[in-house]
């Protein structure tokens, strides 16, 4: 044991003197630095394992930061194209109002009757507002309706295309008269009423209120005729309307007073 510390202090002194062990040291250290890597790789995995970790909570947060801004972002733009549709809306109501020479009140629609056979909506003016029973509604394109039932703040409006109702109109291009009714179907149509077949219609005639009943000023748009049909083996003609109001989309509405209802 002596022998073995005295021969180390040799070899000690010998190295610090002559450097006979660099080389030695120099090849050591070629066996020894893969266990040094080998030792170390647990770590250097798990700091990457924990960095990995850190950055995909980062982005997976900052993704979902980024889907909500733009759920949002993308919100605001649904409700600024919204104003301005409703804007235009306004304006083309506003436009058809300025024609109208009865006193007219504005009103939104605010429901619709349930069954697609009644075809009714609410509108949020009433008796508070001077509405009537009778009193006849439109839209920036044309006829909508009547009031049939008041409330004191709101309102029912049966529509032209409703079985039940009868609109009495004239053709624009020569003034014949006649009766356009809804139909039985859930459609926002208009059909003729006992049209003969030497009546002068045509397709793309414009039907307006003719004014007889007194209940509709003359002039109003009602509809344009989209076919005629001639059958040898009936005694009328099959005539059918499409409303010019656009009665399944329009929310803001015109009450129209007569002169003797102010």
């Amino acid at each position: 044991m002596l022998g073995l510390a005295l021969l180390s202090m040799i070899m000690m002194l010998a190295d610090s003197r002559f450097n006979y062990l660099d080389q030695v040291r120099f090849y050591a250290s070629y066996l020894v630095t893969p266990l040094h890597w080998l030792a170390d790789t647990p770590r250097s995995i798990s700091d990457s394992v924990n960095n990995n970790l850190q950055s995909r909570s980062y982005l997976i947060g900052e993704n979902q930061r980024l889907k909500e801004q733009l759920l949002t972002q993308q919100y605001r733009l649904q409700k600024l194209e919204h104003l301005e549709a409703e804007n235009d809306r306004l304006n083309e109501l506003l436009n058809a109002s300025s024609i109208v020479d009865e006193r007219g009140v504005l009103a939104q629609v605010t429901g619709e009757s349930p069954d697609p056979f009644i075809k009714r909506v609410l509108i949020n003016a009433g008796s508070t507002d001077g509405v009537y029973i009778g009193q006849p509604v439109l839209d920036a394109f044309g006829l909508l309706g009547q009031v049939v039932e008041v409330e004191p703040y709101s309102s029912w409006v049966l529509l032209i295309t409703d079985p039940q109702h009868l609109t009495p109109v004239q053709v624009n291009r020569n003034g014949n008269r006649a009766i356009a009714s809804g139909t039985q179907d859930s459609l926002h149509r208009l059909t003729l009423n006992n049209i003969s077949d030497t009546f002068d219609i045509v397709t793309g005639d414009v039907l307006v209120t003719s004014g007889f009943g007194g209940r509709f000023p003359a002039g109003y748009p009602v509809g344009v005729v989209t076919s005629v049909l001639h059958d040898p083996g009936e005694p009328f003609a099959t005539v059918s309307v499409e409303p010019t109001a656009q009665l399944d989309r329009s929310r803001n509405v015109l009450l129209v007073f007569r002169g003797d209802a102010e």
